[in-house]
């Protein structure tokens, strides 16, 4: 089972989903798309254009919406059979959520991933170290202490929350998907170098120090992300793979 922390811009992801025109977002996105992935979908004004006047011109467009112009609307508007004609290489099924994913990866400012039972000992040896009451920021797994009940804020829409995939019903013991609590942060923002070192001594019995060390310098840079960034959500994945 891998962990995968996120530090998110939700807003930014909610406003190019669901608010701005599907020409606005693709422009936006473009801009900022990560390396690309194998099947991924990407985000291509120039080649967006000519997909939008296909749909115009589908029977199932002229017969329902003639008067509307797809590319006024945003892309939570626009149906699956919609979809479809903008991209008919692309399986169906799925092809909401490969969209919702790659726009998802857009808006990623920090990622931390890595197997689930390591990272928990390496935040709990932090919280030794460091003479604190490990629950005060850590589960009863060592995993990031979940916040808010649900792992978007009330003002996002419940279908993005539906859309992506991780977010399945948690197995007992083992949420798969959480906003982590703001005072799970203060662990690693205020942890100095002498912290991360005495850590990954304590750890190193079942892994290399040099590992130990690099792990926790990640979780730092997650950290730091999140607090110099108000704007922005830390979610907590357990994930079977690092496909994202």
């Amino acid at each position: 089972m891998h962990l995968v922390l996120d530090i998110v811009d939700l807003l930014q992801l909610q406003e190019i989903w669901s608010w701005r025109p599907i020409v606005v977002a693709f422009s936006r996105l473009e801009r900022r798309e990560p390396p690309p992935r194998s099947g991924s979908q990407r985000f291509n004004l120039a080649e967006l254009v000519p997909r939008l006047s296909r749909l115009r011109l589908s029977p199932d467009w002229q017969q329902i919406r003639h008067h509307e112009d797809p590319a006024r609307l945003p892309i939570r508007d626009l149906s699956d059979t919609d979809l479809s004609y903008l991209y008919p290489e692309a399986a169906a099924a799925g092809l909401r959520q490969s969209l919702f994913f790659a726009a998802y990866r857009c808006f990623v400012i920090a990622r931390y991933q890595g197997a689930v039972q390591p990272t928990g000992t390496l935040l709990r040896a932090l919280a030794d170290v460091r003479q604190l009451a490990a629950d005060d920021y850590l589960d009863v797994y060592a995993l990031p202490r979940q916040g808010s009940p649900d792992w978007i804020p009330a003002e996002i829409t419940d279908e993005i929350r539906c859309l992506d995939t991780r977010y399945q019903p948690a197995e007992p013991g083992t949420p798969s998907a959480y906003v982590i609590a703001d005072t799970f942060w203060p662990l690693l923002v205020k942890a100095d170098s002498r912290d991360l070192d005495a850590a990954a001594r304590q750890v190193s019995g079942s892994l290399p120090p040099e590992s130990c060390r690099e792990q926790l310098d990640r979780l730092l840079e997650v950290a730091q992300m999140w607090n110099r960034s108000p704007s922005v959500v830390g979610l907590c994945y357990q994930v079977q793979s690092e496909e994202l």
